[in-house]
This record gives C-alpha cells, structure tokens and sequence, in this order.
C-alpha cells in the first residue's frame, strides 16, 4: 500500500463511488461511534464468567455449522438479491448472542460470524465493513435492552414469575425493536443520503421484514437452548434453522423461477421483445387510451428485406444475430413508451401511441435508415475469425388510429397491406395506408416470391 494515496484507498473500499459526501461522512461517523460504543462496551465488562464462555462456545459452533451446512444456499440467495435487501439467517445466532452474552463475547461473535460470511459476500470490502457495523449496532442495542431488562438473565436460566409473563413478553419486543432499529436507522440514514428516500427502501418489504421477525424469535430460542442440557436443545434447534435457511432458499429460487416463466412467455427470448402475448394487452391499452384522450396513434409493420437471403448467406445463427441487432435498432430508435413486438420470424409490429402521421413517418424513416446503416459482428466457426456485415434493408408500413380503424388488428392489417405495398414497390422504404382502407385479408395476400 505504499505510494497509494488516501482518497485511492477510500475509492478502493467501494465507500466514496457506492454514495454521496454526505453518505460517506455518515458512513465514516457512524463505522467511529459503533467501533467506540463496542471498545468502550469491552473495557468496562470486565472478565466473562465460566457459564458466558460456555455459552459463547455452543453459539459461536451453532453460528459455524450453519454457516458451513448452507453455503451453497446462501450463496444462491445472495445472488438473487444483489438489487435488494438481503436477510442473513445468521442473525439467530447474533440475536442469541446479544440476550445471554456480554459485550466483550457478542463483539467476538459477530466477528466471527461476520469474517466467514465474507468469503461469500458479494460486496466490495468497504460496504462490507459497513454492513458489518449495523450488525453489530443492533447486537449491541439488542444487548443493552436485555441487561437493562430481566431478558438477559431469563435467557440464560432464569425462573420467570407467571405473573410477570406480560411485561417479559413487552421487555422481548423491546429488544427486538433496539435490534431492528438501530440496523434500519444505520442503514436507512445511508439510503437517504445516497437517494433512495422511499419507506421501502429505509423499512424494508413485508416480505423481508417477515423474515427477519422469523430469524429474532428463533434467535431467542437459541438463546434460551443455549443454557438447556448442555447444549441438546441448541443442537435440535440448529437442524431447524439449517432447514429454515434451506427452505427459504428453494421458495425464493421457485418464485425468481416462477418470475422468469412470467417473463420469458410474454416475451420473445431471442430478441427479447415483447412478443404477441405480451404486445396485444399493452396495444389495446394504448389505442383504448390514446382514444379516450381524442389523439391519434401509429401502428407500424416492419419486414427485413430478403431474409432468406440472409440466413443462405449467414447461416442459421448468424440470421439469429442479424434480428438481435435489428431488435436493439428497433428499440433504441423510438421512445421510451413506444411497444416494440417481434411479430414473428423477421416480422415486427410497433405500436407508437399519441403519434401523428408526420411522427409515425420521420420514426419509421428513422428505423429504416439505421438499418440501412447497421452492422453485425459474427465469429466464423472455423478459426473464431470475426467480420462485419452490413447491407441490410428493411421496409415498413404504417396504419393510424382513427383513420384506419381503432382496434389492433385492423390497424395491423392495413399497416400490413402498406408494408406489401413498400415489398412491391422495391423494398428499402416506408409506406402509409392510404385513407381508402385496401380490401384483402391478410392470409389472402400474395407477396413476391423473395420478399421473406
């Protein structure tokens, strides 16, 4: 590290470029006030007692065997919520700590729970760290509250007065409030200050909240079995944690699984366009509400010119790769809410609501002259040589609502017989329906021979 100045390491921690100034000095402020709070917590505990150790030795190998039981699992739902919240199953075990340990032995627990889930962290070291401190806020809140109350010594064996089961009762929640607060403030601050403001983003879903409740309470069975026949009940308690975690991981793997068959069947999965189950519900809404609104809407059928040629020329998938790159065209050519549809084959419906006809044109024109320009780079099979093709043309036809119809399949229809109309009339251009709607079902029509 020598050389390296200050600000690189900063940047290397992930710290500076993952928020704002503002986030940073939180960050740094509140990393200093927790690290003060568990040094200064040490010192004054004074030496742990023979029951603490043992404790802390039935928890802290309770927290590894889960740990090493389901690290495939972990691994996997990590993974899932790289965009999200993540609940670590390990708080059972620091939740179990912060009710039956005193400060000194839940510092060492978090650390050691917090230094061997690193190895499969997918964070930077620096947020990593960060995230490491909130833990150990909530450990330590969670454990003031217990001492401060008659939790810590119930937990640890403590006869409990039936007459005094509401007020432990209101004593547990407290507890568990200082642990989920003092990591939702810690973090949610964070969030603020780099942008995410929502609630959800500060409190978390319901989802991921309900989650966490489950993981407090088996925390406070944990603690409690610590202390219970030597450890046996711990150990029952650690299978029904394994299977937890384990179960957890399959019924968030089932539903991403679920949400991918959701995806995948409204959408076509070479080109990733919508493709028509997803297209025609979204058009009709269009259309419904473009005519609500009294305003004009564009539907465009677009046909790549020669397709057969194409695929002779290039092969099966390097055809494959020509309608990928006409899709990103396609896409990157209108705005934002405009619906692009690969109709099928080298087929493509666009649906352009509030779109006049002098607008629908210059897109369309917009489309066909990007295509004109486009190249695509294909790795030949033998030697993994690549080049660039291009001359590629496309020709389109255009239908508007009202004009030529309000529902979708009359518009496409029409916006069809146009983009026949462009085929015949030498390909490589764009066509308007004629307010004269042209006579023919689609499935009647003739095209030219090599129009594919």
């Amino acid at each position: 590290m020598i050389g390296i100045s200050l600000p690189q390491r900063l940047r290397a921690l992930d710290l500076l470029a993952h928020t704002t100034t503002w986030g940073f000095l939180w960050i740094v402020v509140t990393e200093i006030t927790i690290f003060g709070w568990a040094v200064t917590g040490t010192v004054t505990a004074g030496p742990a007692d023979a029951l603490s150790l043992r404790l802390f030795a039935l928890i802290a190998v309770g927290a590894i065997l889960h740990m090493e039981a389901t690290k495939p699992a972990e691994e996997r739902r990590r993974a899932a919520h790289l965009s999200g919240e993540h609940i670590d199953h390990t708080g059972v075990w620091t939740t179990a700590g912060a009710f039956v340990l005193p400060v000194p032995l839940v510092v060492a627990l978090v650390l050691i729970i917090r230094l061997r889930r690193y190895f499969i962290a997918r964070k930077p070291p620096g947020r990593y760290v960060f995230t490491t401190f909130a833990i150990m806020s909530s450990a330590l809140a969670a454990q003031a509250l217990a001492v401060a109350t008659p939790v810590h010594e119930w937990a640890r064996g403590a006869p409990v007065d039936p007459r005094k089961m509401l007020g432990a009762t209101i004593a547990v929640a407290a507890a568990f409030a200082a642990y989920y607060a003092a990591q939702t403030i810690v973090i949610g601050v964070a969030r603020g200050l780099r942008g995410d403001r929502s609630w959800l983003a500060i409190m978390g879903n319901r989802k991921e909240n309900a989650d966490l409740a489950i993981t407090l309470c088996l925390g406070l069975i944990a603690a409690w079995s610590s202390g219970v026949a030597y450890g046996l009940v711990l150990a029952a308690l650690l299978a029904v944690v394994v299977g937890y975690t384990r179960h957890t991981q399959r019924i968030e793997q089932l539903e991403l699984e679920r949400d991918r068959l959701e995806v995948d069947a409204l959408h076509d999965p070479l080109t990733g366009l919508a493709n028509q189950r997803g297209f025609n519900p979204a058009a009709a809404l269009a259309l419904v509400a473009d005519q609500a609104r009294q305003r004009p809407t564009a539907v465009m059928m677009f046909d790549l010119d020669r397709f057969k040629q194409v695929n002779s020329r290039l092969g099966h998938l390097g055809a494959n790769e020509v309608l990928k790159a006409l899709a990103l065209v396609l896409r990157a050519s209108v705005r934002r809410d405009d619906l692009v549809c690969r109709w099928g084959g080298e087929e493509f419906s666009v649906l352009l609501p509030g779109t006049s006809r002098a607008d629908a044109w210059a897109i369309a024109e917009r489309i066909r002259a990007a295509v004109a320009d486009m190249t695509v780079e294909l790795t030949k099979a033998a030697g993994g040589r690549t080049e660039l093709v291009g001359d590629f043309t496309i020709s389109g036809g255009i239908a508007l609502s009202p004009e030529h119809g309000t529902d979708l399949a009359t518009l496409q229809e029409f916006a069809d017989q146009a983009l026949a109309e462009a085929k015949d009339g030498g390909r490589n251009q764009i066509r308007v329906t004629p307010a004269i709607p042209l006579p023919g079902p689609r499935h009647a029509r003739e095209r030219t021979v090599d129009a594919g």
